[in-house]
């Protein structure tokens, strides 16, 4: 069967069958991907303990008719948000590329794009900033996506900087941040005709 190797991030993982597990990557070169590994849940699966969600990973994976199934990995990074708002943040990330993006849809910038959000989102302690690098995140997939609105759509300017490629310095205050969040959740809501779970986690 043929094989193939790639860079992925892990966005989730779930029980398969008694002993297997599927998990969820996002990768440059592939997109969306789904690929198992048989007996992950047994304690002596080499390959399990490296594949925990929000991780950075090199993978060996071994293409099959009906599913793909992980060979081997590496694990690089595992990212670490010891701060609750943070890892909600994440979780909304998550959510998103769950219910937005198709499988096999390819766009390397956006996965260049998340792979910095997470680096940047594991260190910053400030939960405004915080939140407005996840909303900067969520309109760049947009366009990127070929959702993305006009600038002169909301006056906020928040939003017109989500949209700028280089953000000048900024003012961030709670109150235009909550502005620019229901904004984008009202939008993703048009497009997804659902809301996202996790807006009730990391927005009041």
């Amino acid at each position: 069967m043929p094989t193939f190797k790639t860079e992925a991030i892990i966005l989730f993982k779930r029980q398969l069958w008694e002993a297997d597990r599927l998990y969820l990557l996002y990768t440059p070169g592939f997109g969306k991907l789904e690929a198992q590994v048989k007996s992950a849940v047994k304690v002596s699966s080499k390959l399990a303990g490296s594949l925990e969600p929000v991780s950075l990973v090199d993978l060996m994976v071994v293409r099959g008719r009906s599913r793909d199934t992980i060979a081997g990995v590496q694990l690089r990074k595992r990212y670490q948000f010891n701060n609750l708002d943070n890892f909600n943040q994440v979780n909304l990330i998550r959510e998103l590329f769950l219910k937005m993006i198709k499988d096999g849809v390819r766009e390397e910038k956006l996965y260049l794009n998340l792979k910095n959000y997470l680096d940047i989102l594991e260190s910053v302690e400030n939960s405004l900033l915080a939140r407005f690098l996840t909303q900067r995140f969520i309109w760049q997939m947009l366009s990127l996506l070929g959702y993305g609105p006009d600038q002169e759509q909301s006056g906020n300017q928040l939003f017109r900087a989500c949209l700028a490629s280089q953000p000048t310095s900024l003012q961030i205050s709670d109150n235009l941040l909550q502005e620019l969040e229901k904004l984008t959740k009202n939008y993703l809501r048009n497009i997804l005709e659902s809301d996202l779970h996790s807006f009730h986690l990391s927005y009041a």
